[in-house]
């Protein structure tokens, strides 16, 4: 009987040592950050990379031991990404956070926010302001009621490009992150900052060779064009649901540039959710520096009489 007991016990044993390394192992040999500008768009240059396995286990750890908090919420954009391996994390922690906050990459329609530690707040706090020593904290900011906005009869332009930011050295003490070629800051032209964009003629989608149902979301695409082209900060940002539009806020620069060649590459789709409608478009599209590729526009819209479609999201 007593050996039963000790062979139970000792099972208990292997068990609970099992759980353990497996809550606390390491399963990534990196942890990739990147300041973000919104949850679509990060800024240039400033990807760091830690590779000593103390700093990966603080991320690891801080995300794998965050506590969900209850509801959905609406937030403005993260200061910050993080990858690890596979999954990609949205955070919001700053010099003046106790408890930082994450959110998963595929979980931001959800609105489901988890909280960290404060231990592991502390730590993350020290490796980020170690990385981006400058002002490493960006302020979140509360998110404003829905705004209903006639649409006026233009079209309109594209996303901002906000400044590059170089990280810098690291402080003494703290391990040293891997920074990928951070290229140098430009100085900034004394002529409007999208002199270059004005002088291409910006392109559009014909209107008229949509359905009625899908014209407003075209609208929508031209007017960003256009006013992007024509660097209309204000007007473009109207363009925006709410949440999108405090997160382009947050970026403090607009650097206009020109569609010039843009067109539908699949078929439009809308689909009627549980509490909004939304649309998803597909383009190609080329800009005045060159550069061709695919962006995807997103679109949402209440189901409130009189709700307008805005643009919720461009990839």
């Amino acid at each position: 009987m007593s050996k039963r007991r000790y062979m139970v016990a000792l099972g208990i044993v292997v068990a609970a040592a099992a759980i353990l390394l497996f809550l606390f192992r390491v399963s990534v040999d990196q942890a990739v950050v990147m300041r973000m500008v919104s949850f679509e768009e990060s800024e240039p240059n400033s990807q760091v990379v830690w590779k000593d396995q103390e700093s990966v286990r603080t991320f690891e750890y801080a995300i794998r031991f965050g506590k969900k908090m209850a509801g959905k919420v609406d937030i403005a954009a993260p200061p910050y990404s993080v990858t690890l391996g596979k999954k990609t994390y949205y955070l919001w922690i700053s010099d003046q956070t106790e408890r930082g906050s994450f959110m998963k990459a595929e979980d931001i329609t959800a609105g489901k926010l988890y909280t960290m530690k404060k231990s592991y707040t502390k730590k993350l706090q020290a490796l980020l302001k170690q990385a981006y020593p400058e002002g490493y904290s960006k302020p979140t900011g509360e998110i404003p009621e829905e705004r209903n906005i006639d649409l006026p009869a233009l079209e309109g332009g594209l996303e901002p490009n906000p400044p590059s930011e170089s990280p810098t050295p690291a402080a003494e003490g703290l391990p040293s992150p891997y920074t990928e070629s951070p290229a140098p800051v430009p100085d900034l032209p004394s002529t409007s900052p999208n002199a270059e964009a004005e002088s291409f003629a910006p392109a559009y989608l014909d209107a008229s060779s949509f359905t009625e149902e899908e014209r407003p979301l075209i609208k929508l695409i031209n007017l960003r064009i256009t006013y992007m082209h024509e660097s209309k900060w204000d007007e473009f940002l109207d363009l925006y649901t709410d949440s999108a539009r405090k997160a382009r806020e947050g970026s403090g620069s607009f650097n206009g540039f020109t569609i010039t060649s843009i067109n539908v590459v699949e078929n439009i789709s809308i689909r009627e959710q549980k509490s909004l409608f939304e649309a998803v478009v597909q383009v190609e599209e080329t800009r005045n520096n060159g550069d061709a590729g695919s962006t995807m526009y997103v679109f949402q819209k209440g189901k409130e009489k009189g709700a307008a479609w805005r643009i919720a999201d461009v990839d």
